[in-house]
């Protein structure tokens, strides 16, 4: 049985079904800390590489988190605004990155994030309302695993703004 989405509501587009309660779409809600986390991953890399660029990175994506938290879940009036907003800085700062990344860091960050950025994409175009592979009822949801690979490749991709610094992701460094 295909329940219906409530297509007029935040997070209408994103297949999970909206229901009342405290967490609008409980997968997508959770599956947005994804981001929160990659974040803290990223700001602790920051401070072992004392790396400006980095904390940068790291603060965008714990707001792009906190942002889809509240979409997904509580949906305030100002949701919308505070899952958009991080986005578009988040957008920003890779670019940064990336212009500002060396041609060695290519093939390690950049090719490797680009492939999970990739995953990603796909998982998001199957996740839309209206997808075959929608089930709004399912635990599974297509725009948890974009929520997940995304935040994954974001701070794969973070490496990339200490130069010289993100061999073996800093953790033996």
């Amino acid at each position: 049985m295909r329940l219906p989405t409530a297509s007029a509501a935040l997070g209408g587009s994103d297949c999970e079904r909206i229901v009342d309660g405290a967490l609008a779409q409980p997968t997508l809600t959770v599956t947005s800390l994804a981001y929160v986390v990659a974040g803290m991953v990223v700001l602790w890399w920051a401070m072992r590489w004392r790396a400006p660029l980095t904390v940068i990175a790291a603060a965008v994506l714990v707001a792009v988190g906190v942002g889809s938290v509240a979409y997904h879940g509580p949906q305030p009036s100002w949701a919308k605004l505070a899952h958009d907003v991080p986005i578009v800085a988040a957008g920003v700062v890779y670019a940064v990155i990336f212009a500002r990344s060396e041609r060695a860091q290519w093939r390690s960050v950049w090719a490797p994030a680009a492939g999970i950025f990739a995953l990603g994409l796909a998982a998001y175009a199957a996740g839309r309302s209206g997808s075959p592979l929608c089930r709004p009822e399912s635990v599974w949801q297509f725009h948890g695993a974009w929520h997940v690979l995304s935040a994954v490749a974001a701070g794969w991709a973070a490496r990339a703004s200490a130069p010289g610094r993100p061999e073996g992701f800093g953790i033996a460094s």
